[in-house]
C-alpha cells in the first residue's frame, strides 16, 4: 500500500483549531500532539506534547494514548490501551476532533459522510438551529371617524353616537 499513497488510511481534523488539516497512516508509528518534535503537530493547549500514536499494521490501523493528561477519546469512549480504528471513527484529542477514513474499506468519505446504512454506535451531527427573521411592523390602518348614528336624540359633534338600538326596558324586580 506504500506505493499508492492516496490508498493509505487518513485522518482529517473535523473540529478545533486546525480544522481540514488531514495526514496519513503509515506503518512507521506517528505521534501526534503540542510538541514541535512530533510527527502531526496539532495546535491545541488541551493536548499533551506527546498525546496520541497512530499506526498501520496488516490487520489494519491501531491507535493509542501515551499517557495524555485529557484522555484520548475513540467514539465518545476514553481508551486506555491499543484501540483497533473503522472507518467512519471519531476521535477526539483535547478538543480537537479527527475523522478516520480508509480507503480500503471505505463506508464514508473523507469528511465523515456515510455511504451506506448508518451506524449504532455513531452519533450524528444535528443541525444548528436557525434564528427566525425579525417580525416586521406593519403600519398602522388609518380609521376614518363614522358618520353619527341616528338615534333618539341629536349626536354631540366630537362625542360618542348614540346607539341605534333602544335599550331594553326594565324588569320588575319581584317584592
Amino acid at each position: 500500500m506504500e506505493e499508492h499513497p492516496n490508498l493509505l488510511p487518513l485522518l482529517t481534523v473535523a473540529g478545533g483549531a486546525m480544522r481540514g488539516a488531514s495526514f496519513r497512516v503509515r506503518r512507521t508509528p506517528l505521534v501526534i500532539g503540542r510538541a514541535p518534535t512530533v510527527d502531526v503537530v496539532l495546535n491545541d493547549l488541551h493536548l499533551s506534547r506527546r498525546h496520541a500514536q497512530v499506526w498501520l499494521t496488516p490487520e489494519g490501523v491501531s491507535l493509542a494514548d501515551l499517557g495524555s493528561t485529557n484522555g484520548t477519546w475513540l467514539n465518545d469512549r476514553r481508551i486506555t490501551g491499543v484501540e483497533r480504528l473503522s472507518d467512519g471513527d471519531v476521535l477526539r484529542l483535547g478538543r480537537t476532533e479527527l475523522r478516520f477514513f480508509d480507503p480500503g474499506v471505505a463506508v464514508t468519505d473523507p469528511v465523515g459522510l456515510l455511504f451506506g446504512a448508518p451506524r449504532r454506535d455513531h452519533r450524528p451531527t444535528l443541525p444548528l438551529p436557525v434564528a427566525a427573521p425579525p417580525a416586521v411592523a406593519l403600519p398602522a390602518e388609518r380609521t376614518v371617524p363614522a358618520a353619527p348614528v341616528v338615534g333618539d336624540g341629536p349626536a354631540v359633534p366630537g362625542g360618542p353616537a348614540e346607539p341605534a338600538v333602544p335599550p331594553a326596558p326594565a324588569v320588575p324586580s319581584a317584592p
